[in-house]
């Protein structure tokens, strides 16, 4: 009796045994809690997006509620992969199964024995984290679309990099930056904002690749049989030859033979022009750009000139070169500008493309009503620039730093920065003018019928200003867009006015002065030099 007395006396001491000895072999055969399957620098804060399972995240369990981030790595440790980098799920969802640590590595397919391809690790952040720690609410995953993203660039970056020139203040309709973009920088958009769509490539009708120049002919160095033999021949032959001797090529050491191909050692026309020896003859229209490239964008052949070498890339996202790709040979090549045969350094007066000679040479085109006809544009622009204030100082005046056609269009193709908004061009030479216009109220006006530098100046025909813009309803005077008795239109009779008064008072001045003069009361050395110091303000 006394026996089962003390059993049942140590049965719960035996219980508590028990359990205490079950308990690591319950918890040991409980599944893992799952790893971290990305990196967590910079993704620190796990509830953002597992608090309500944003994006595919796996949603927190209803028993983890009231736990912090600062908890989460408690028991929930980044999965270790074979390269020692942490494993990166494609596209995490609450049912995608986690592995433990021990067994994170990448296993060979069963049905291949090759090892899959594991993702590469992710770019670097762009921007600061702090007020950013949720990247979804900018940043969609793939195939995924939200009206919440960042927006997209709706125009090409050519020549239009510098963003905050128009988005800084909203220039010209452009979205202004939001408050909490307040210190981003140009270099920093682009983390963000991608352009919208990528402009396809035209149909070319010729190789995207510039063709292999020099040509693959026989070299002679001491032989040049091309121009021996074509300085014989009837008709413009000799004067072509004589254009080669003038040209730039030909001081440099570019044959016929590197444009045309052939043998300039052979001594037949056969031999010369076969094309075993790789003779091409006149190259075709569309072929030019390219074959000018193969020599002037390589930058191993150029840099002993100090060229620049992206002609070719400009040229290709012209109008010129867009329109060319796309089979139209009416459009200008380098041959049309350079020449062909004498093509002479730009700072040659001689040359097409000499400061002075652009007009004219732009002219052989655009001023060509039967050329122009089929694009539906004037033909009157060199015309009206030979008599603006800017054709005069230049063709007249032989002044350089008045602008040619390429000083707004520019030259090889690619626009100025800003082209689309024109205070942007004319303000690269009238920069204080332009920043008079940008805090003026015509500047704040949005919409396509908002007054530009051209609505009051023109275009091609600029003028000299004078008050008699002031009034008048005539177009470029302020009377053609407000009224003689709107407070705008009061406001510049008003200017009108005080102009007037100023340069009556100073012919008045000026009438005073040389009366003055004529009856000697004026003696004074220092009033001498004051007064023929006087220069008139218009």
């Amino acid at each position: 009796m006394d026996e089962q007395t003390n059993l049942r006396r140590l049965a719960p001491l035996f219980m508590i045994v028990a359990i205490a000895l079950l308990i690591p072999v319950i918890v040991s055969a409980q599944e893992q809690p799952p790893n971290i399957p990305h990196p967590v620098e910079g993704r620190d804060a796990c509830l953002v997006c597992h608090a309500e399972g944003i994006a595919g995240a796996p949603q927190v369990p209803a028993n983890h509620e009231g736990r912090t981030n600062d908890m989460c790595r408690a028991c929930h440790q980044v999965a270790a992969t074979d390269q020692g980098t942490p494993a990166i799920s494609e596209s995490p969802t609450v049912e995608t199964a986690q592995p433990p640590a021990a067994e994170a590595t990448t296993p060979a397919t069963p049905e291949t024995g090759e090892t899959p391809e594991t993702e590469a690790s992710p770019l670097p952040i762009p921007h600061p984290l702090e007020g950013h720690e949720n990247c979804i609410e900018c940043h969609v995953a793939t195939g995924a679309t939200t009206p919440g993203g960042p927006p997209a660039i709706p125009h090409s970056l050519v020549g239009r990099d510098d963003c905050l020139a128009c988005h800084k203040d909203g220039l010209a309709g452009a979205p202004q930056i939001p408050a909490d973009h307040a210190g981003r920088t140009n270099d920093m958009c682009q983390g963000c904002h991608q352009p919208s769509q990528p402009v396809a490539a035209p149909t070319a009708t010729r190789p995207s690749e510039p063709v292999p120049t020099p040509l693959v002919y026989p070299k002679s160095s001491n032989a040049n049989t091309c121009v021996d033999c074509h300085a014989t021949l009837s008709g413009n032959d000799p004067e072509i030859t004589e254009q080669w001797h003038r040209s730039v090529h030909a001081e440099r050491g570019v044959t016929c033979a590197d444009c045309h191909g052939g043998d300039p050692s052979a001594t037949t026309v056969d031999a010369a022009m076969s094309p075993a020896a790789g003779y091409i003859g006149a190259p075709a229209k569309e072929e030019i750009p390219a074959l000018c490239a193969s020599c002037h964008a390589d930058v191993t052949q150029m840099r002993q000139y100090d060229l620049p070498t992206d002609q070719y890339a400009q040229y290709k996202e012209s109008i010129h070169g867009m329109l060319l790709a796309e089979g139209d040979a009416n459009v200008a090549t380098c041959y049309d500008c350079h020449g062909g045969h004498q093509i002479l350094k730009a700072n040659d007066p001689a040359s097409t493309v000499y400061p002075v000679n652009v007009p004219a040479m732009c002219a052989s085109c655009h001023a060509d009503e039967t050329l122009m006809g089929p694009y539906h544009i004037p033909t009157d622009q060199y015309a009206l620039y030979r008599e603006s204030v800017h054709g005069h100082a230049l063709l007249d005046e032989q002044d350089f730093r008045a602008p040619n056609c390429a000083t707004c269009h520019g030259t090889h193709g690619a626009a100025p920065p800003g082209f689309e908004e024109v205070a942007n061009v004319c303000g690269s030479c009238h920069s204080a003018t332009q920043d008079y216009f940008l805090k003026s109220p015509h500047a704040e006006a949005q919409g396509e019928d908002a007054p530009k530098c051209v609505t009051c100046h023109g275009r091609y025909d600029v003028s000299q200003p004078s008050e008699a813009m002031y009034e008048g309803t005539e177009p470029r005077h302020c009377g053609s867009c407000h009224a003689s008795d709107s407070p705008e239109g009061q406001v510049a009779q008003t200017f009108y006015n005080a102009i007037n008064t100023a340069a009556q008072s100073y012919d008045e001045a000026e009438t005073a002065i040389q009366a003055a003069k004529g009856v000697g009361m004026l003696v004074s050395e220092h009033r001498k030099i004051c007064c023929n110091r006087l220069t008139p303000i218009w």
